[in-house]
C-alpha cells in the first residue's frame, strides 16, 4: 500500500502527537472543509503545538526533578526535625537534671549555711571559755605568787626553827656538861617529843639504828654522837640512801654532837651532799 504523503507529515510528529493528528485529519478530511493551505498552517501550529508540549515535557522533567529534591530535602528536613527532636528531648532531660542538681546545690547550701552557723556559735563559744580560761590563769598565776611568797615564808621559819634547834641541842650539851652519848641521845630525843610539829622516831637503815626527825613533811636523818669521826659521813649517807630507797623521800643529813674537829668540819663543809653539824665549842 502506498503511504500518502500525509503520512509521512503525520509520522514526522513527535510520538505523543500522531495519534490526536490523525484523528484529527480523518475529520477534516471527512468534512472536507479544510483547505491543502489550512493544513499546512494547522501542520504549522502542530508543530508549535509539539515543540510547545516538548518545552512543557522538558519543564514537566525538570519538575518532576525540582519535586525529588524536594521530597530528598523534605527528608532530609524531617530526619534534621527529629534529629532536633531527639536533642530536644536530651536538652529538657539535661535541664531536668541540671534542675535536680541545682536543688541539691541550694539544699547543700542550706545546710553548709546552717553548718557555718553553728561553727560560728561554737567558735564564740570557744572564745569565751578561752577568756574565761585566761582570767583563771590570772587568778592561778596570782594565787601561785602568793604561795610562792607563803612558802618563803615558811622555808624562813623553817630554818630559824631548825637554827633555835641546833641552839638549844648545842646549849644543852654546854649548859648541862651532857657528853656521855646515850645521856645526849635520851636527853635530844626528850626535848624534841615536846617540840611542836616534831615527830622523833627510830628506824634501821644502811643495817644500824638511826634517829628521824619528821616535821612539816621533811624528814631528816639526825645522828647524834659524843664526838664525831670521818667513818660518820659514810655511814650517814649510807642510811640516807638507804631510806630513800625504801620510802621513796630524799631526807636531809643532821649531825648533833658534842665536838667535831676543826679539819673534820672543813671537810664536811666541802662535801656536795651537804650535812648539817649542830656542835658545842668548849672553849666559849
Amino acid at each position: 500500500m502506498q503511504v500518502s504523503q500525509l503520512e509521512i507529515i503525520i509520522d514526522e510528529f513527535p510520538a505523543g502527537v500522531q495519534m490526536p493528528v490523525r484523528h484529527l485529519v480523518g475529520w477534516i478530511q471527512e468534512n472536507q472543509w479544510v483547505r491543502r493551505e489550512d493544513f499546512s498552517e494547522l501542520k504549522l501550529a502542530v508543530q508549535d503545538l509539539t515543540v510547545a508540549q516538548a518545552h512543557t515535557e522538558q519543564k514537566v522533567d525538570e519538575l518532576i526533578k525540582a519535586q525529588q529534591k524536594l521530597t530528598e530535602a523534605q527528608q532530609r528536613t524531617e530526619l534534621a526535625v527529629e534529629q532536633l527532636a531527639a536533642a530536644q528531648q536530651r536538652t529538657e532531660l539535661r535541664v531536668e537534671e541540671l534542675a535536680t542538681a541545682q536543688q541539691r546545690t541550694e539544699l547543700r547550701v542550706e545546710e553548709l549555711a546552717v553548718g557555718q552557723q553553728k561553727l560560728t556559735e561554737a567558735q564564740q563559744r570557744t572564745e569565751l571559755r578561752v577568756e574565761e580560761l585566761a582570767a583563771a590563769q590570772q587568778r592561778t598565776e596570782l594565787r601561785v605568787g602568793e604561795l610562792a611568797v607563803d612558802v618563803k615564808k615558811f622555808e624562813e621559819r623553817m630554818e630559824s626553827g631548825f637554827k633555835s634547834l641546833a641552839d638549844q641541842i648545842s646549849a644543852l650539851g654546854g649548859r648541862w656538861g651532857i657528853y656521855n652519848e646515850g645521856t645526849f641521845r635520851a636527853t635530844i630525843q626528850g626535848v624534841l617529843k615536846h617540840v611542836q610539829g616534831v615527830t622523833v622516831q627510830e628506824g634501821f637503815y644502811g643495817e644500824r639504828q638511826v634517829d628521824l626527825i619528821i616535821r612539816n613533811g621533811e624528814h631528816i636523818i639526825l645522828e647524834i654522837t659524843s664526838r664525831m669521826h670521818p667513818k660518820d659521813i659514810e655511814k650517814l649517807y649510807r642510811s640516807a640512801d638507804d631510806y630513800r630507797e625504801k620510802t621513796g623521800v630524799e631526807p636531809k643529813l643532821m649531825v648533833a654532837t658534842s665536838y667535831v674537829s676543826p679539819k673534820l668540819m672543813q671537810k664536811i663543809m666541802g662535801l656536795e651532799r651537804k650535812i648539817d653539824i649542830f656542835s658545842y665549842d668548849s672553849d666559849e
